[in-house]
Order: structure tokens, then sequence, then C-alpha cells
């Protein structure tokens, strides 16, 4: 997983890793990767998306 959203198709790819993973157990691989994509996709979402939900 990269560690940036460029576009609007990096956000989908990165959502649709987010939904293959998020049952992902503790202590896994997978685990880890579903903190670091959460993460980026919090970041793109804050700055492209700001209207909608965040303050």
């Amino acid at each position: 997983m990269e560690d940036r959203i460029i576009d609007e198709d990096d956000y989908r790819k990165a959502l649709r890793r987010f939904l293959e993973i998020c049952n992902a157990p503790e202590g896994t691989p997978e685990a880890e990767e579903l903190k670091q994509i959460s993460q980026v996709i919090d970041a793109y979402e804050r700055e492209n998306f700001s209207g909608f939900c965040y303050n």
C-alpha cells in the first residue's frame, strides 16, 4: 500500500483493499496494513471531502 492517495482511482483501490482486510485478526500483517490504509484514507478524505464530515 502506498503511503499517500493521489487521485480518485487510488482512493477507490484503497477502499477496496480496506474492505478486503477489514476483519483481519490482530497481530497479522493484514491488521498492520489495515491501520496504515485507514490513516491514508482518512488523510485523503480530510483533504478532499472536508466540507462533508469534518470540522
